[in-house]
């Protein structure tokens, strides 16, 4: 068991999507193992917003939190130039043994700030490299790059989720030594059975309509409008149920008016322990445009659900068409068709989810991913 080893660990946004949906999981399980843990992060993505579920659910495992005021979701020199410094003072006040960065800012930024501040361990983790953002502008994007590559450089160690970026990013020059592949773990879901699960959800969608169900937030880069343009192609028994709140809403609700899908697509918000109504869904939908290791896929293989999601390298770590879920071209057509193929082969959905399900038990356990990551942590500080 470590002996007087600090953490401090830092994420943008203290929203719930993956990346600190990982933060908390790691921090917990570091804490468990006897590490002395602080996590830093931002508000929900804006300049001045308050903090996020992240906080809440860090404050009930005891685990104490520093927010960064300055950290926004978007680009901005001024608030990135405040968040540097309130970051290196965090760093200085901490004098953290190991500072664990996440995310393309925070990565950026705590890296910087901890080289600067003294810090003789740093750990950075990518969750899907920012460059694959293809809507971004290009300048944004190769500056993106140029920043990508120097956060792994400033980091001692750098940790890949996936083996796609893994090999990507062994790849960048002169980085192959600083690269390791630890991919997500989970742990047990307490699950509410299907009956109560869409009970609770929603008593205004029929409940024995065929449940198409996705979580996340409700931005451009999870690509809800595809399926929402889907749903105008498909029998009126299917339901669309979206878990997720963002700034897309407003476009998205304009979207399902002028289809007229006002009956048949469900905008439920945010809901906390999202994963625990899984089983609500009789298909699970993921078609977003980029993603890492997404810990949705992997919540939903632990409640045995078919699974279609978009045809991206950090995907096909977990899903293998045909055998455990199918992966598409995440377009209205591609959606459509194979929401109606599981629609109506209830054994095809069957065997999916099972397979799936023994999947994510085998290769995504959270003890696999926390001690490979302790390991990592141990590497590094021998190196220093």
């Amino acid at each position: 068991m470590p002996i007087n080893q600090k953490i401090l660990y830092l994420v943008t946004k203290s929203n719930y999507g993956g990346g600190q949906k990982y933060v908390l999981e790691l921090a917990e399980a570091a804490k468990k193992s006897g590490y002395f843990v602080t996590v830093a992060c931002g508000g929900t993505g804006k300049a001045g917003a308050g903090t996020g579920v992240l906080v809440e659910k860090l404050n009930k495992k005891s685990i104490p939190v520093v927010k960064v005021e300055n950290f926004m979701r978007d680009m901005s020199f001024l608030s990135d130039l405040l968040a540097f410094f309130e970051v290196w003072k965090i760093i200085r006040n901490q004098k953290p043994d190991i500072l664990h960065v996440n995310s393309s800012k925070a990565g950026g930024i705590g890296a910087l700030a901890g080289r600067l501040a003294g810090t003789k361990n740093i750990i950075f983790t990518s969750h899907g490299l920012t460059i694959d953002e293809v809507w971004r502008p290009r300048w944004q994007r190769i500056l993106i790059y140029i920043g990508t590559w120097l956060t792994i450089k400033l980091a001692h160690k750098s940790i890949m989720i996936s083996i796609e970026t893994y090999e990507r990013a062994k790849n960048m020059p002169g980085l192959a030594d600083k690269i390791f592949l630890v991919k997500n773990g989970i742990a047990p879901i307490d699950f509410l059975d299907k009956p109560k699960a869409r009970k609770s959800l929603s008593e205004a969608i029929p409940p024995k309509g065929f449940w198409v169900g996705g979580i996340g937030e409700l931005h451009p880069n999870k690509n809800w409008s595809a399926a929402i343009e889907a749903m105008a192609t498909l029998p009126v028994k299917i339901h669309l149920i979206i878990i997720g709140e963002g700034e897309e809403r407003a476009n998205l609700e304009k979207l399902i008016q002028s289809k007229n899908l006002q009956n048949r697509v469900h905008l439920l918000g945010f809901i906390d322990n999202a994963s625990s109504y899984l089983r609500a869904f009789d298909a699970f939908i993921l078609v977003s445009k980029k993603e890492g290791l997404p810990y949705v896929l992997l919540e939903a293989g632990l409640a045995s659900l078919p699974t279609i999601a978009s045809d991206l390298p950090g995907n096909h770590d977990i899903i293998e068409t045909g055998k455990n879920g199918f992966l598409i071209e995440p377009t209205p057509k591609m959606i459509s068709t194979t929401v109606e193929m599981l629609f109506r082969d209830e054994g095809m959905r069957r065997t999916l989810g099972q397979s799936l399900h023994e999947t994510i038990q085998k290769d995504f356990s959270i003890d696999n991913m926390s001690s490979q990551t302790f390991s990592v942590y141990d590497s590094s500080r021998s190196e220093a």
